[in-house]
């Protein structure tokens, strides 16, 4: 009788802990909705993509150097020309290299470039240059 007892409780228990463990709920969160967009392809080879406070971005470079900032949505939100030698004014010159990527911290954007040489330099979106790095 006692085994009987003891092996309807075990039973009991594990149904009970069946149960709990089935009407357990996980949180899935899904999107509202797919944002389509358009880019043109003049706009050059995606470089990166960024996270800010306004959402994602895709950062492009095309062909002469142009740095271009667009939404999710295919909205341009900026674009940084290249110039020969250095510029007076702020900007970005030429001989930086090819953008390799961008980063965003603190609310800011700071962009990495790698020349012919392999010198890496880390440069704000307005132009200043924060550090360099040489290769041997």
């Amino acid at each position: 009788m006692r085994n009987r007892i003891a092996t309807v409780l075990a039973l009991l228990c594990l149904v009970v802990a069946a149960y709990v463990v089935g009407t357990h709920h996980s949180s899935v969160v899904y999107a509202q909705s797919m944002t389509r967009g358009t880019v043109p392809k003049s706009y050059g080879h995606i470089v990166t993509a960024i996270a800010d406070s306004i959402g994602t971005g895709v950062v492009f470079e095309d062909e002469k150097g142009v740095i271009r900032f667009v939404s999710i949505t295919g909205m341009k939100e900026g674009e940084l020309a290249r110039s020969e030698g250095s510029t007076p004014h702020g900007g970005i010159p030429k001989s930086y290299g090819r953008l390799v990527t961008a980063v965003v911290r603190n609310g800011s954007t700071g962009l990495v470039f790698e020349d012919s040489q392999g010198v890496i330099r880390f440069v704000t979106i307005t132009g200043v240059m924060e550090g360099e790095l040489g290769r041997e």
